[in-house]
């Protein structure tokens, strides 16, 4: 498994523009190799407002897929195209080494 996060820096005071374009279905959702969504808001900066979403999937090449189809473009085009609040983006990738999960009060140790 692989997470992408895409750390985002928006104008200060309109991070929450970024979070409302996620909070929805969408046609990732049905993208191969693809596990789920998070959307995270770091508060603290003063001079922007920080979002990161951070995305599973499989492998890195279901992500490239992902990144090459119909669906994405569409995604990423005409009135969804970069909104002006959006200062700047940076990827990561991220290798899952290790998973942990809660275990049943029954288990504990």
């Amino acid at each position: 498994m692989i997470i992408v996060a895409n750390k985002t820096l928006i104008r200060k005071g309109e991070g929450y523009k970024l979070v409302e374009r996620f909070d929805k279905i969408g046609k990732i959702e049905y993208a191969k190799g693809f596990l789920g969504l998070e959307v995270l808001v770091n508060s603290k900066e003063k001079e922007h407002d920080e979002i990161t979403i951070s995305t599973r999937w499989e492998e890195k090449a279901d992500f490239h897929a992902w990144t090459k189809s119909e669906a994405f473009r569409e995604a990423h085009s005409g009135k969804n195209a970069r909104p002006d609040y959006i200062l700047g983006n940076e990827i990561e990738f991220y290798e899952v080494e290790i998973v942990r999960m809660p275990l049943p009060k029954t288990q504990e140790a």
